[in-house]
């Protein structure tokens, strides 16, 4: 029991590794800004699952609430399982670990508890307070409450142990594709637009709701599919039948049942295969990288150029967070019309579209530029080699600026102008709002690998990987959206209360100038500043 205990122990401790070095009062500003966020969140999606319960309460489906809320709920716990198991189980680095006299049984029960820990806290987060809102809604009586503390523990059980049963395969095929950067980086593009799509249109449905348009969401021909559809899902549908102790004891047996059969399962599994998988894997002959290549003269700039995108592309991480917001703005800027085009301006007026449009394309594109925060650190142990090469500190920093300028600006023409053809706007609005936001863009990158230079923050995860929560890709990601929220905001405010041209002189009278500074501070003295920084 103490070598099982010590193992989690180790589990927790290897996950908050990258905190060893953060101060106290930056571990409480982290958690303190954590869970403000997800107070917001949890706010606006009860008040948006209230709406809808009380829709469903007068179509007579507070029941179907119960199976379809938690059939999402499952669905989503299953591929975060799958994701996190699949990292955790198989590609995370455990060579310390795998020296000390343990069995692969006792690891895995360590590695399995210390998951089932975090799914239990997210399915919490995501269950608890909607359950505690639907027995005030429908008048639960105390049974309830009781029924709720068990059925909470147990609702993660399920998805949590066929994520285990899937990670296996799903190991091999992020193995195969771990060096198919290219199918890797389409998957990346393909999967963000088709959860957009849903996220959009799941809004939709939530804002006709709130509209109060209950005919036109919930015919009596939909009320009678969605009852005969509930019926199907299985694991949903046994849930809500102990949670209301409706059917209790067949449905309790079931569940027990299938527990107790895929505990079984992945047992074997851990006694029998688990340590041989993870050996394989640690001892692997890597291949990546080792194909022959001729070498091609090129000029300084191409070379530089070629370096740096070999640089990101080289990890399907990097090439996820340089391009694959970038690439789907335009969709997520149309769709955001869409929606602003339907409801807010028969209820606003039209003066609130640019300002969505504002909002939109700078949050997203904060995302996306903010990558540049890691281009010094990205380098990594290599970064000695661009002191090195006999090649000025400002030209390098100026490839790594056109990097990013170079997706970023072009994204921000396209998504204004398709919005032009779609009528959303004219096309003199989209060129002014393009060239405006573009400014802010250009300010951002600038401001971004100045943070990275005035801080660099050398701390890798076990792939040799920068941290994909590094400090400074937070606080520029922090600092965009703040630009965004304002200037959005006040684009809204402006072009409804005085005129839409004096929305275009706001922008542009903050882009200009922002870009301007931005660039200046980049570049002053940046031969001294680049020179200063080491490992």
């Amino acid at each position: 029991m103490n070598q099982f205990l010590t193992l989690v122990k180790l589990e927790f401790l290897n996950g908050m590794q990258r905190n060893k070095d953060a101060s106290l009062f930056s571990r409480i500003k982290k958690w303190f800004l954590i869970i403000l966020g997800l107070s917001g969140i949890i706010a606006l999606v009860l008040y948006a699952l209230n709406s809808i319960l009380s829709v469903c309460l007068e179509g007579n489906l507070e029941q179907e609430f119960i199976v379809y809320y938690v059939f999402i709920v499952q669905i989503v716990q299953l591929f975060f399982g799958i994701s996190i198991t699949t990292k955790t189980l198989y590609f995370k680095t455990d060579n310390n670990i795998l020296k000390l006299p343990v069995s692969g049984k006792m690891l895995f029960l360590a590695k399995i508890t210390y998951l089932f820990i975090y799914e239990f806290i997210f399915t919490t987060v995501l269950a608890l307070p909607v359950f505690i809102m639907y027995g005030v809604q429908t008048f639960q009586s105390i049974g309830f409450y009781f029924m709720l503390i068990p059925n909470i523990i147990f609702l993660p059980c399920i998805p949590f142990l066929f994520s285990l049963l899937l990670s296996v395969p799903a190991m091999y095929l992020v193995a195969y594709l771990k060096n198919k950067f290219i199918v890797m980086f389409c998957l990346y593009i393909i999967t963000l637009a088709l959860g957009f799509t849903i996220y959009i249109y799941g809004l939709k449905f939530i804002m006709s709701i709130l509209d109060n348009e209950i005919t036109n969401v919930l015919s009596g021909e939909t009320i009678f599919s969605m009852k005969q559809f509930a019926n199907y899902l299985i694991f949903p549908l046994l849930f809500k039948n102990c949670l209301l102790i409706y059917n209790f004891l067949p449905s309790f047996f079931v569940n027990i049942g299938l527990f107790c059969l895929l505990i079984l399962i992945i047992f074997i599994f851990a006694d029998k295969i688990y340590l041989k998988i993870i050996l394989s894997n640690n001892e692997k002959d890597l291949k990546a990288f080792k194909s022959k290549k001729d070498v091609k003269d090129r000029s300084v700039e191409n070379a530089l150029f070629f370096r740096e995108f070999i640089n990101i592309f080289r990890s399907p991480n990097y090439s996820f967070q340089y391009l694959t917001v970038v690439v789907t703005t335009p969709l997520m800027v149309y769709f955001s019309s869409e929606i602003a085009s339907s409801i807010g301006v028969s209820k606003i007026g039209e003066g609130i579209l640019p300002g969505i449009i504002v909002l939109v394309l700078i949050m997203f594109l904060s995302m996306g530029t903010s990558f540049a925060a890691t281009s010094i650190t990205r380098e990594g142990d290599n970064f000695f080699h661009t002191k090195l090469i006999p090649v000025k500190y400002s030209k390098q920093v100026l490839i790594k600026f056109l990097i990013y300028f170079f997706v970023s600006v072009p994204a921000v023409f396209i998504s204004t102008f398709i919005l032009a053809i779609a009528n959303f706007i004219n096309y003199i609005s989209a060129l002014l709002i393009a060239l405006s936001v573009s400014f802010i863009v250009i300010g951002n990158i600038a401001s971004s690998i100045s943070l990275d230079i005035k801080r660099p923050q050398f701390y890798f995860l076990e792939d040799g990987e920068v941290n994909s929560t590094n400090k400074n890709i937070n606080s520029s990601i922090s600092f965009g959206f703040l630009i965004a929220v304002l200037l959005g905001i006040g684009s809204i405010v402006i072009s409804f209360f005085v005129s839409v041209p004096s929305m275009y002189l706001v922008l542009f009278g903050f882009g200009v100038p922002y870009m301007l500074i931005e660039c200046f501070v980049l570049f002053f003295r940046l031969e001294k500043k680049y020179r200063s920084i080491e490992l």
